[in-house]
C-alpha cells in the first residue's frame, strides 16, 4: 500500500513532464528530470521486491535536491535549498528517496500555492540532518493525505538507525528533521 503511496507521485510528475506544452521546448532539463522519474520508480520497486539491493553510501544533498525537483512539478509553492556541501550517511537511497520525497511533498501541502519550503542538509560529526521547513498552518491545520507519508518516513529513519523530530503549531509551520548517523568516513571536512 505504502509503494502506490509514492509511485503515484512519481507517475502523476511522470505524466507532467510527458505532456507536451505550447511553447515549452523538451530540452535536456526536461529529459533529465524524466530519467530521473524512471530511476527513482526503478530503486522503489528493487527495495520492495529484491532485499538484495541493501544499504550503502547516499548522498543526501543530491538526493534532497532530486526529491524537490519531482515535488516542484505537483506544487505551486517555492522550495529553496541553502547551497550545503556533499553530506553521506549509510542508508538505503529507495527508503531515504521515498521519506524526503513524503516530507517535502506534506510541507508544500502545508504550505499552499504561495508558500515557502525551505530544506536544509547538513552534518556535524556525528549527525547528518535533512530538515523541512514550510511557513504553513502547522500539524491540523490542512487536509490529511493518505496516512502513510509520516510512516514512510519513520520506516526509512528506522532502518537508518536514526530519529525523526516534528516540532509544529497552529499558525506557525512545521519542521520535520531526519537525523541520521554520520559515518566518521563520510563526513565532510570542518
Amino acid at each position: 500500500m505504502r509503494l502506490c503511496h509514492d509511485l503515484r507521485q512519481y507517475v502523476a510528475a511522470g505524466l507532467l513532464l510527458s505532456e507536451p506544452r505550447p511553447g515549452q521546448e523538451a530540452g535536456q532539463t526536461r529529459l533529465t528530470l524524466i530519467h530521473q522519474q524512471f530511476t527513482a520508480i526503478a530503486e522503489m520497486l528493487a527495495a520492495e521486491f529484491d532485499r538484495s539491493q541493501g544499504a550503502g553510501a547516499v548522498n543526501l544533498t543530491r538526493l534532497v535536491s532530486e526529491c524537490a525537483d519531482v515535488v516542484r512539478l505537483t506544487h505551486r509553492g517555492r522550495i529553496t535549498i541553502p547551497r550545503s556541501s556533499q553530506v553521506l550517511v549509510h542508508g538505503e537511497q529507495a527508503l531515504l528517496r521515498r521519506a524526503v520525497g513524503n516530507m517535502l511533498d506534506n510541507a508544500c501541502r502545508a504550505a499552499g500555492p504561495d508558500g515557502i519550503v525551505t530544506a536544509r542538509v547538513d552534518v556535524d560529526a556525528e549527525v547528518a540532518t535533512v530538515e523541512v521547513v514550510d511557513d504553513g498552518a502547522g500539524f491540523g491545520g490542512i487536509t490529511p493525505g493518505t496516512g502513510h507519508g509520516l510512516q514512510v518516513v519513520a520506516a526509512a529513519v528506522r532502518a537508518c538507525q536514526g530519529r525523526v523530530e516534528i516540532s509544529s503549531g497552529p499558525g506557525v509551520g512545521t519542521t520535520v528533521r531526519l537525523c541520521l548517523p554520520a559515518p566518521r568516513r563520510m563526513v565532510r571536512p570542518a
